[in-house]
């Protein structure tokens, strides 16, 4: 198991796990980077997006990631909202409960990483078994 305490160069997020992707089927979806603000795309050298209200964070995941056991498309945002309420986001994504796996871990640009550091709780909902974790964000 590993170990629940953050570094000194990295802070502590809490927050309803989201998995957010998506529809293929729906034209410009994958125009925009965030599920949260059309037509914002954000190259290497723009800052990124801040979180929208109502939401802890949320991070970008490009490939498959086997941590995120029900990941459904190869680019997706994993979501932490501040309440147990799925996220609002624009027309053209989905939004269901993520399902990590405890080894969840993200790289991000700019040697950032997110690591799970626990599930606090898992609660049944209308959308599935919802977990609330605590996160270890880590900044170069």
């Amino acid at each position: 198991m590993k170990e629940d305490t953050a570094t000194s160069h990295a802070s502590t997020i809490r927050g309803f796990a989201w998995h957010v992707y998506p529809d293929p089927a729906s034209p410009g979806a994958l125009e925009g980077d965030s599920p949260f603000n059309p037509g914002e795309s954000r190259g290497p050298d723009r800052p990124p997006l801040e979180s929208p209200p109502g939401i802890a964070a949320f991070w970008t995941i490009r490939g498959k990631l086997p941590s995120l056991v029900n990941q459904v498309e190869s680019r997706a945002y994993l979501v932490l909202s501040e309440t147990p309420e799925p996220p609002r986001v624009n027309s053209g994504w989905f939004v269901e409960v993520a399902r990590l796996t405890d080894r969840f871990e993200l790289d991000q640009r700019g040697g950032r990483t997110a690591r799970l550091l626990r599930v606090i709780r898992t609660d049944p909902t209308s959308h599935g078994p919802l977990q609330e974790c605590e996160f270890q964000v880590d900044r170069a």
